[in-house]
């Protein structure tokens, strides 16, 4: 994808985005641009009318007397985007590859919360870290990040989510935004989400591919796991393996959505056939 060509993609977004969410009834998806971060600020004594909530138990059982935290409101709110350019990513039959989908994606995110005067910062993971784009902000770091996001190619590493979020951790990030753009067909990620999504506000957007679910009835073929490189010898004519297929791809998504409920973070299906605008126009108010 060009970059005249993902900057137009996304202004076409933009522009039907407003139509879209102009035309919905009220009481729809609240955006998740909305509101801005809280950063801790100093303790002092407990007064009457204060929130319990904020009580600083360690501080009130070494000075007996009760001691609150105080927070106060981070003007620009920090949002992180974490692009999956796993091996992964090259897979698509449809419109477009699973990797151009979360570069529309990406881009389309990072120009709404730029316009909103936020911070974006862009992380490009594999089972490594390919790229760190740091927090920028207006619009020449909106075109820098674009610039990025076309340049960016399908590694042959594998999806390892808990590499980019430990990385985030070890930078001290709170109370930020951040979007996981991924298939997610990784696992070992869920202890680092959970311990990450306590101090930030956390929203996947999971992509796929409709050959992924439904593999056509072709007979005996050789696949290939395009990210362990690993080949097998499959008849996907067999009812029982379609069985099977379908049965063991159910479970992962529900083992995957009962984990994000568990720890109240949002998902967006999107998969490489749709129209983005629909799914993402909340994000763009």
């Amino acid at each position: 994808m060009k970059l005249e060509e993902l900057i137009k993609t996304v202004q076409k977004i933009d522009l039907l985005s407003n139509t879209v969410s102009k035309q919905k009834l009220a009481g729809g998806n609240p955006s998740p641009f909305k509101g801005r971060g809280i950063v801790f600020d100093s303790i002092r004594k407990y007064e009457a009318g204060d929130d319990i909530r904020n009580i600083n138990w360690k501080v009130t059982a070494r000075f007996i007397d009760t001691y609150v935290n105080t927070y106060h409101e981070d003007k620009v709110r920090r949002i992180w985007i974490l692009i999956d350019v796993s091996g992964s990513s090259f897979l698509g039959t449809e419109r477009r590859s699973k990797l151009d989908l979360e570069i529309e994606v990406a881009a389309t995110l990072a120009y709404s919360a730029i316009r909103k005067n936020d911070s974006v910062g862009v992380i490009f993971f594999s089972d490594k870290i390919e790229r760190l784009i740091m927090p920028i902000s207006g619009m020449s770091g909106f075109w820098h990040i674009a610039k990025a996001l076309v340049e960016c190619k399908p590694c042959d590493g594998t999806t390892s989510l808990d590499v980019a979020l430990n990385f985030l951790m070890k930078m001290n990030c709170s109370s930020s935004l951040v979007f996981i753009v991924s298939d997610f067909m990784t696992s070992g990620y869920e202890r680092a989400c959970a311990t990450f999504a306590q101090q930030n506000d956390i929203l996947t957007i999971r992509v796929h591919d409709k050959i992924e679910y439904n593999i056509p009835k072709i007979g005996w073929v050789k696949l290939r796991d395009i990210e362990s490189g690993k080949e097998k010898w499959i008849n996907t004519s067999s009812d029982r393996f379609n069985e099977i297929h379908k049965k063991n791809n159910m479970q992962e998504f529900e083992n995957y959505t009962k984990f994000l409920n568990a720890y109240g973070i949002r998902n967006i299906d999107l998969g490489t056939e749709e129209n983005i605008i629909e799914k993402l126009s909340f994000l763009m108010t």
